[in-house]
């Protein structure tokens, strides 16, 4: 349902959590109205919702736009309080597990180690300062790889 939403989100660098790295934008927005105490509407929900995620979006309206259609479709006929914070609740469910099965993807889980000696660690550090890198970044960049500047 927010795989793409996601995905733009994660190319956009936009703001994540600490360890799991799931995008903020979607939790802001489902926490928001969990947290709201005057939610009469759905169109109100949908609103506030809309409004906390473009937030932590990087100003990218196409995903502020994707994001709020998926919303309008989600919270169509709900006309209660009570249900449109139990739809809030399982939407933020659904974007927590499928921001993890994305991630999950990308997460580096093999190492890869060589033996050098103190001059070429010290040769290999010191460019890497010069670039702005630590040393993983920097051999990760010089091996062609992606690498976080």
């Amino acid at each position: 349902m927010f795989k793409g939403i996601i995905e733009r989100l994660i190319d956009l660098q936009a703001p994540t959590t600490r360890k799991l790295k799931i995008p903020l934008a979607g939790i802001r927005a489902f926490e928001t109205i969990l947290k709201s105490k005057d939610i009469s509407s759905s169109a109100l929900a949908i609103e506030i919702a809309v409004a906390e995620f473009s937030k932590y979006s990087k100003g990218d309206p196409q995903v502020t736009s994707d994001f709020e259609k998926i919303l309008v479709r989600e919270f169509s006929g709900l006309n209660t309080p009570r249900l449109i914070k139990k739809k809030a609740r399982a939407l933020k469910e659904i974007w927590e597990l499928e921001a993890r099965t994305l991630t999950a993807k990308n997460k580096r889980n093999k190492w890869l180690s060589i033996r050098v000696t103190e001059d070429e660690y010290d040769m290999i550090s010191k460019r890497a300062q010069e670039e702005g890198l630590d040393i993983s970044n920097y051999i990760r960049k010089r091996l062609g790889l992606e690498y976080k500047s």
